[in-house]
């Protein structure tokens, strides 16, 4: 199964960003490829648009901190949640953060990553 690409906008200093949101795939999950990115410099949100609940898994890298584990948010009413991320504990050996999702009543919503550059 191949997952759904997360984009990331580039935001620069002192100028507005255009942001491309990406919808929430239930059926295939999120790769956010970090590799051309610092991740203390990359935030992930995700945008609920309904009152459905979903649970997003982000998985452990392979990173000198990935034992720490997967990390889990759920959300329920319409919201936005961000994440800051270590590339430490989520980054995979192919520079990807991946991210599944778990909505029995089928929730939908946006997933979008901002970088600063």
């Amino acid at each position: 199964m191949a997952r759904s690409a997360v984009t990331i906008a580039s935001c620069t200093l002192n100028a507005s960003t255009a942001i491309t949101k990406d919808a929430i795939d239930i059926a295939n999950d999120h790769e956010i490829d970090i590799s051309s990115v610092k991740d203390e410099k990359l935030a992930i949100f995700i945008e609920t648009l309904d009152t459905k609940a979903a649970t997003f898994t982000i998985k452990a890298g392979t990173g000198p901190q990935s034992s720490l584990g997967d990390l889990t948010v759920t959300t329920g009413a319409a919201g936005l949640k961000v994440l800051d991320l270590e590339s430490a504990r989520f980054k995979d050996a192919d520079g990807l953060i991946l991210i599944d999702v778990v909505s029995t009543a089928g929730a939908t919503g946006n997933i979008y990553a901002i970088a600063k550059s």
